[in-house]
């Protein structure tokens, strides 16, 4: 049986009614067509065309076959332009996953402006306490901050942005100590707020202006797995917090939250979009990452 390329070809030769013309039309070489017109006869066991001199034309079954042939090459040119819609209008299940205040301070904005601009993309935002897996099995794709380099796994991953962080208190905090905080041993054994991020470490690394890195130790009065619960155990006065200085800048300019050490800092947070493969993603995936990205870094600028 011939390929559905010469099924599609031998319609073209009857409409062109010469070989001449079809190779016009169609760019194949005229003894490309006719070897090619050949083995499609040879393989069917009929023949398709009577040969002239001048004009080819159709046998009583070279004219059944092309019409079953142009009704394939009409399917194709179907199957090709719903494939091309796809590829360039945004469609179907988009399924995301998010810490819940990454999500209720950004991602959720986005979510929201995206899904109504992308009419026929079915979204759906999962929000989540912050820790994650790397089983993707219902997500298509994961948002994920993470302090230090995120562990080798089979997920692509893309940087979207850069959190800064804060090392903050309430000003309660720092008159509890009886001494005002100036350097990073006035913080020793201060009261401090515990994230499961890094499971609940005691020790907290900070960094300088100029890029120097030391510890503080201090003692953990409260824990929490989520950073507005960690904001709100701060603002109650229950220690020393890092939360990310676009969650509490309101705070600090208002007064209920102070940093108590003007020139140190926590790291920065990076954020990243996991997913399974490349090929995977669709294109509203690959337009929901993009926008995702753009998105924080005009409203999470870094300092």
């Amino acid at each position: 049986m011939g390929t559905v390329d010469d099924l599609i070809l031998l319609a073209e030769i009857i409409a062109a009614g010469s070989l001449s013309a079809a190779s016009r039309k169609t760019g194949i070489p005229k003894s490309t067509m006719s070897r090619r017109m050949d083995d499609l006869e040879k393989s069917l066991g009929v023949h398709l065309l009577h040969r002239g001199p001048k004009r080819f034309s159709a046998t009583e079954i070279g004219a059944s076959v092309c019409e079953r042939g142009l009704k394939i090459k009409d399917e194709l040119s179907a199957v090709m332009g719903l494939v091309d819609g796809h590829t360039r209008h945004p469609t179907g299940p988009l399924r995301i996953t998010c810490p819940a205040v990454l999500s209720e301070l950004f991602v959720a904005e986005f979510a929201i402006a995206f899904a109504k601009q992308h009419r026929d993309v079915r979204l759906t935002l999962d929000t989540s306490g912050g820790s994650f897996s790397t089983k993707m099995d219902h997500y298509d794709i994961a948002i994920q901050p993470a302090r230090e380099a995120l562990a080798n796994s089979q997920l692509v991953r893309r940087k979207l942005t850069i959190t800064p962080y804060g090392l903050v208190a309430a000003p309660a905090v720092l008159r509890s100590l009886g001494r005002e905080a100036s350097s990073l041993n006035s913080l020793k054994s201060c009261p401090g707020i515990g994230w499961a991020a890094d499971d609940f470490s005691s020790r907290w690394k900070l960094i300088n202006q100029n890029g120097k890195a030391a510890e503080i130790d201090v003692i953990l009065a409260f824990n929490g797995n989520n950073l507005g619960v960690i904001r709100r155990a701060a603002l109650a006065g229950l220690g020393l917090a890092r939360l990310p200085l676009p969650m509490c800048e309101t705070d600090l300019r208002e007064g209920r939250l102070v940093h108590p050490l003007a020139n140190w800092s926590p790291p920065s947070v990076t954020i990243y979009a996991l997913y399974s493969s490349r090929s995977s993603l669709t294109l509203a995936g690959k337009l929901f990452i993009s926008g995702l990205a753009l998105h924080l870094r005009e409203n999470m600028p870094i300092p």
